[in-house]
């Protein structure tokens, strides 16, 4: 059986009228009356009429998509982030084309370039863990297409970024510890040439300074964002001379890799050390104990850098551009001893 592709045109002989009025009639054009733009629906339902969405683009020409590249939708909170962008990006009539770039520089160059082939609208952009050479940001600079980074990104390209207060978040959270009477911290970092590696760096710094804490170099240890990396500092941390009271992990995913070498070495959490992460409480709760937790509110991430890219879209410009900073809340949970 051959399927052939239903036109306007076939609406239109079937109900002896012309191609424009079934072309207005879908469009709900005030030209055609109530009466016949119900006869064309009712017809193009039952051919099985679907609208050439591409044509209609190069008319408008706005393709009504937009271009999402993500590092790892393993980890839990890309992928709610992912699923918040798109359901936020249908609520304003946009479709959504994700990619991974796998923590891969070079993947994260060929797929914007493939978005920016596709004509999307704009583009959301999480860097990778090691994306250092800006030059296709440059290249989309100028091609005018509007670009939102979200959670990590690339300062000084002149793009809107939307990213949780991390710098802030860390101090909250280390002073409310200190409060208990804490002073041996340790920090598993990611890697300081990211952004979010770098303000959670200086969280940790400006707290234990300005609370008169030692910081012990050998206790701030770079290395990733993922399960082996916070296994392999944490290990490093274990074989030094002596143990910090408290861990902050730069995620809870190099949080979990602290737990499985603590359970190895025979450590208990919290009664032999005590381990705080940036990430969502939902996920902190599937630890064991609940993980204490720098809480970040994936879909408040990523309803707000939708909103911002379709903003700048619509406005046209490229001279407006908005750093917004999301607060975050400190969980105690259980992975810390609370000392009364």
């Amino acid at each position: 059986m051959n399927l052939a592709i239903v036109t306007q045109t076939d609406i239109a002989k079937r109900l002896q009228v012309t191609r424009i009025t079934v072309s207005k009639a879908l469009r709900n054009h005030p030209d055609i009356s109530a009466e016949m733009k119900t006869r064309v629906r009712q017809v193009a339902e039952e051919l099985g009429y679907t609208p050439n969405l591409i044509a209609q683009n190069l008319k408008a020409k706005r393709s009504h998509t937009l271009g999402v590249v993500i590092p790892d939708l393993e980890n839990p909170f890309f992928a709610n982030v992912t699923d918040s962008i798109i359901d936020a990006a249908e609520d304003l009539n946009y479709s959504v084309f994700v990619t991974i770039s796998r923590e891969d520089q070079n993947r994260e160059k060929r797929n914007l370039q493939k978005l920016i082939g596709m004509r999307v609208d704009g583009l959301l952009v999480c860097l990778t863990q090691q994306t250092q050479c800006p030059h296709i940001f440059y290249q989309i600079k100028e091609l005018n297409i509007p670009l939102v980074f979200f959670d990590r990104q690339y300062e000084g390209l002149n793009f809107s970024s939307v990213s949780f207060n991390d710098r802030n978040g860390a101090m909250d959270a280390l002073e409310m510890i200190i409060g208990m009477g804490y002073h041996r911290f340790a920090h598993i970092a990611g890697f300081s040439n990211t952004s979010i590696g770098k303000e959670r760096l200086q969280g940790f710094k400006l707290a234990m300074q300005k609370n008169g804490m030692e910081i012990n170099q050998d206790w701030i240890i770079e290395g990733g964002f993922e399960v082996a990396d916070g296994y392999r500092a944490f290990m490093k941390i274990f074989h030094s001379a002596h143990l910090p009271e408290i861990i902050l992990a730069v995620n809870d995913r190099a949080a979990l890799g602290v737990y499985q070498a603590a359970e190895e070495v025979g450590l208990q959490i919290p009664e032999d050390i005590g381990i705080v992460a940036f990430g969502c409480n939902e996920t902190a709760q599937t630890f064991a104990p609940p993980l204490s937790i720098i809480n970040q509110d994936p879909r408040a991430l990523s309803l707000t850098a939708t909103h911002l890219l379709v903003k700048e879209i619509l406005e046209k410009s490229s001279s407006k551009h908005e750093q917004i900073k999301i607060d975050e809340t400190f969980i105690w949970n259980h992975s810390i001893r609370y000392n009364n």
